[in-house]
Formats: structure tokens, C-alpha cells, sequence
């Protein structure tokens, strides 16, 4: 059997980001990649559909964190 080690480079639409708001830590999918005017930012929200609310962050902030399968933000 092929192992599946999926080093990820770049963000996809479905993957799961852990974002810090102020004290508490939440999970949001990932809804959109590509944002018109913006090459660097994601919208991310809390069903992973691509126009309910939710929130633009900076790709640039998040890494791939392979022990919890998901973006989390950068140290």
C-alpha cells in the first residue's frame, strides 16, 4: 500500500483552519481560495459555503500542521 503523506503547499477549498479570536480558538472550513483583488488572502467560515458569513484572513499567517490535519497559525 502507497502511504499517504500529503505535504501541503497550498490551501484548499474544504480544509479545516483553526483561528485564534482573542481568547478562545475555533475551527472554520475553508470556503474560498481565490478572492477577486486579493492573491493573498482566504475566506474562511463556519459551514465552508462560499456566501455565508465569515472571515477574510491572510494566507501568508497559517501553516500546515500535520499532527491535527489542518492550517494553523504560525509561531
Amino acid at each position: 500500500m502507497k502511504s499517504r503523506k500529503d505535504n501541503r503547499a497550498t490551501m484548499r477549498e474544504g480544509d479545516r483552519i483553526l483561528i485564534n479570536k482573542g481568547i478562545s480558538k475555533k475551527v472554520f472550513i475553508i470556503a474560498r481560495v481565490e478572492i477577486p483583488h486579493s492573491s493573498e488572502r482566504i475566506f474562511v467560515s463556519k459551514s465552508g459555503g462560499k456566501y455565508t458569513m465569515g472571515l477574510k484572513v491572510w494566507k501568508s499567517d497559517y501553516a500546515w500542521s500535520e499532527k491535527n490535519q489542518m492550517w494553523v497559525p504560525k509561531q
